[in-house]
């Protein structure tokens, strides 16, 4: 029985094979060739090459160098250029970052908790402000009414008064700013970890959440803020907020100054102020007009708004704003 030849890509598949087992029976027959160094190298076509020395045309290729046995003792990577380094940058930051949540978190759980207590920290902050804003609200609104009695009675306004007023708008514009930023640092947190948790459900190949699972955080309520850079535009966002808050507030007092109103109102059951303010940290930084309710009970002192109307006026703030 005759055998005929092999076909060529049966030949192609063992010929880097047979060159190795051709250079190690060499080596194995040659003292001399103990020195010698092997390298594995791919070229552009893809074929594997065996050889004692890497073309200078692929110096730049990954390439690995064998022991006498054919076992690779070491690997040089390739130079990476370009795209390619970025991509390589950006594996290596996602490995890291992996390895970090690894270490760090056994569980969702530990995550979500991670979060929410720093959350829970700035929003203490933010209250903690909020508190300080009410003071100095009942400040303004107190030297407002002098200033309008005296208006009243045709008796000119004191300049130390005046002075008084323009220093309590200047130190509430300013706590709003605090509060916006921390407002933006929280988003900023609930971003974070959003990702973290996602990407830990892939590492450990975790279901989905549910829908419905109780323990899923509500999404941020951001809509009493809305922020814009065109000065027209952001004059034409204030000058709708204006009418949005006095549209809602019954117009039983208002204190409006530069970047500031503060409509106030009260019924048998609570005394409420909506404050809206202009903020913005620096020149390069986007405006912020955010709208703040709060609300205090004439019986208990209770801070916690008991008129069911104050959360549609907080959920319609920003399509009356931007006028959608």
């Amino acid at each position: 029985m005759t055998v005929g030849p092999l076909p060529s890509k049966l030949l192609d598949s063992y010929r880097p094979l047979a060159v190795l087992v051709l250079l190690l029976v060499l080596g194995l027959l040659s003292p001399s060739s103990t020195a010698q160094q092997l390298y594995r190298w791919v070229d552009d076509q893809g074929e594997v090459h065996y050889t004692d020395q890497v073309p200078p045309s692929h110096a730049d290729k990954e390439r690995a160098r064998l022991s006498e046995h054919g076992i690779t003792i070491e690997t040089q990577p390739g130079v990476l250029t370009g795209e390619a380094r970025e991509h390589a940058r950006e594996l290596e930051r996602r490995r890291a970052e992996e390895e970090r949540l690894l270490k760090r978190y056994r569980t969702v759980d530990e995550l979500e908790l991670a979060r929410d207590g720093r959350i829970a920290a700035i929003e203490a902050s933010i209250q903690a402000k909020r508190d300080d804003m009410r003071d100095e609200t009942r400040t303004l609104i107190a030297l407002y009414e002098e200033m309008q009695a005296l208006q009243k009675q045709d008796e000119p306004v004191p300049l130390d008064l005046m002075s008084k007023i323009d220093a309590s708008m200047t130190n509430i514009r300013d706590g709003y700013t605090e509060i916006v930023d921390n407002e933006s640092r929280k988003q900023s947190v609930e971003d974070e970890f959003e990702g973290d948790i996602e990407r830990f459900r892939q590492i450990r190949r975790l279901p989905a959440p549910d829908e419905l699972d109780w323990t899923a955080r509500p999404a941020r309520n951001g809509s009493t803020l809305v922020d814009c850079r065109d000065r027209v535009q952001c004059h034409t966002y204030w000058d709708h907020a204006v009418s949005y808050v006095r549209a809602h507030s019954e117009r039983q007092g208002e204190v409006l100054g530069p970047g500031l109103l503060i409509a106030f109102q009260q019924d048998e059951r609570e005394i409420r102020t909506l404050t809206i303010a202009w903020t913005q940290k620096s020149a390069d930084q986007p405006v912020q007009i955010y709208l703040d309710i709060q609300c205090r009970n004439r019986l208990t002192a209770s801070l916690i708004c008991v008129d069911p109307n104050v959360p549609r006026l907080r959920e319609g703030f920003r399509a009356a704003v931007m006028g959608e």
